[in-house]
């Protein structure tokens, strides 16, 4: 299905470098702008939108996605230099300018053997645990500095990510883009050579591999977006690394399969993950905790499992709730109604730099 409709713009809602948020005529009466591949437009102005992902009502934002601007003069934008496509094959495909590519000041570098020595490297399955890594840091250690890489399985303009937006205004924060995903700090061909940038030029303290907004999930065994935390995983380790897979806990969700530990955790690490991992879990009390102890049995015969007690986590996760500009959510649910998946992040983090 594909659907496209001519619509008005009413109002503009929001508006920075790299997106607008508009008011429109549609149905869905909310636009996105993405200003890096689409004219910037203005009040009555005609747009056109796909509402693919709306007319289906799907979480997606609930937004059209504005596609061209009617009348408006051409986009041209000649910077960066770059050769490297992202969105290849696509209407809206452009040149960026990737750290590897010829053109790159760092490109020998890449031809340089690498190796991760050890480090420790987060995986996380949510766009909603970005925030509350950095700013557990923030709480741990407040002089570090964190680079999120983000795969392109789910959203791939990373600019439709309200926390990116904010937190890029943090120093100790960069984020690189990969794959076909694009608008990070630093854009990348693929896994590996970011994790060397990472490394090697950033110097990061704190690498955490993860998606944008918008991961796919069908109900079934192995039809979901964060599945790919196995191959994260696998690569981390073949460049001597530790994958520490930061784990996905709910004691709220309805669904069985996400109840405890997600199988979107426990079936990448198992099934398709060749590297021993680390997976740091909160000790919750009560009813969940029976189950999340059944689930890590199997875990533990072929992963390091470690045990954080969830009292020491209790000045982290004011620092999250507090510092963050924009309250974070994951599924809809905030802390309050889901304090699990929060232990789980800021048990990942307090591990990791303890």
């Amino acid at each position: 299905m594909y659907i496209e409709k001519k619509v008005i713009v009413e109002g503009i809602l929001y508006e920075d470098e790299d997106i607008q948020l508009l008011s429109t005529s549609a149905e869905s009466k909310k636009a996105l702008l993405y200003l890096k591949i689409t004219p910037r437009a203005y009040v009555k102005d005609e747009v056109i939108v796909n509402s693919t992902s709306t007319s289906l009502k799907l979480g997606t934002g609930g937004m059209d996605i504005v596609t061209s601007v009617i009348n408006s003069t051409p986009k041209v934008s000649l910077h960066p230099r770059g050769h490297i496509m992202k969105a290849r094959y696509l209407p809206n495909q452009h040149s960026v300018l990737a750290v590897e590519s010829q053109e790159s000041e760092y490109h020998a570098l890449f031809n340089e053997p690498f190796c991760l020595g050890g480090k420790k490297i987060l995986i996380g399955e949510l766009h909603s645990m970005m925030p509350i890594c950095f700013w557990a840091m923030d709480y741990l250690k407040s002089d570090a500095k964190m680079t999120v890489i983000i795969s392109d399985e789910a959203s791939i303009p990373i600019s439709l990510s309200s926390h990116i937006r904010t937190l890029k205004e943090e120093e100790r924060f960069c984020t690189i883009t990969i794959g076909q995903a694009f608008g990070g700090t630093y854009e990348a061909v693929n896994l590996p050579t970011a994790l060397q940038f990472a490394s090697s030029v950033l110097e990061s303290d704190i690498i955490l591999i993860t998606l944008g907004p918008g991961v796919v999930g069908t109900g079934t065994t192995y039809g979901f977006s964060g599945i790919a935390q196995a191959n994260w995983a696998n690569v981390i380790g073949s460049l001597g690394g530790v994958p520490v897979w930061i784990p996905r806990i709910s004691q709220s969700d309805k669904r069985d399969r996400h109840t405890g530990i997600s199988h979107h955790t426990i079936t990448p690490l198992l099934k398709f993950t060749k590297v021993k991992s680390v997976l740091p879990l909160p000790n919750i009390q009560g009813k969940i905790n029976d189950k999340i102890r059944e689930q890590v049995t199997q875990i533990a015969h072929h992963h390091d499992v470690y045990w954080i007690e969830p009292n020491t986590l209790s000045g982290l996760i004011e620092n999250v709730l507090t510092k963050s500009p924009i309250p974070i959510k994951t599924m809809g649910r905030q802390y309050h109604d889901d304090p699990a998946f929060f232990l789980g992040v800021a048990a990942a983090m307090k591990w990791l730099l303890s």
